[in-house]
């Protein structure tokens, strides 16, 4: 709303809400169009957390394919004790039957192919997921790819 009333940004599509002060009523706008870009030099860093790899992952094992919802744990693929770290290429969400299949070696070794390789969400990661879930506004269907996908995984699904 700032940057409306700034005159910095237009109002493109209008949302369902509004907020009203005692004298004026607004409705709040769904989609904005900047006037100039606003270039940003320090992207902020996506935390490494569990939430986040839930997230990235879509709430889905990633080695058999099964949506846990917040039931879903996280592996290591490389296992900490052979190696592997911490970081977002190293770590996947896993139900709890492939996680403990799995245990403590490669997947590999034990029979299980990843669906896709673990990578560090793009900084539209949160607008990706966004994107997918039930509760965006309809008006931001014309502006986003067919499936979010692309906002998730650094050179698009695997």
């Amino acid at each position: 709303m700032v940057l409306l009333f700034a005159g910095k940004a237009e109002r493109v599509e209008d949302g369902s809400r509004g907020f009203r002060s005692p004298s004026l009523a607004f409705v709040i706008p769904s989609v904005i169009r900047l006037h100039r870009y606003i270039n940003r030099p320090v992207r902020p860093a996506i935390s490494f957390t569990k939430k986040n790899i839930l997230k990235r992952d879509g709430y889905t094992c990633q080695y058999c394919g099964r949506n846990g919802g917040e039931r879903m744990t996280i592996d290591h693929v490389v296992p900490k004790s052979l190696g592997g770290r911490a970081v977002w290429e190293n770590v996947v969400s896993a139900c709890r039957t492939c996680n403990l299949r799995k245990a403590n070696k490669r997947p590999e070794d034990v029979g299980l192919r990843l669906q896709r390789p673990p990578a560090k969400p793009l900084s539209m990661f949160y607008l990706g997921f966004l994107a997918r879930t039930a509760q965006r506004p309809h008006a931001w269907n014309k502006y986003l790819p067919k499936t979010a996908e692309a906002l998730y995984w650094p050179g698009g699904p695997a």
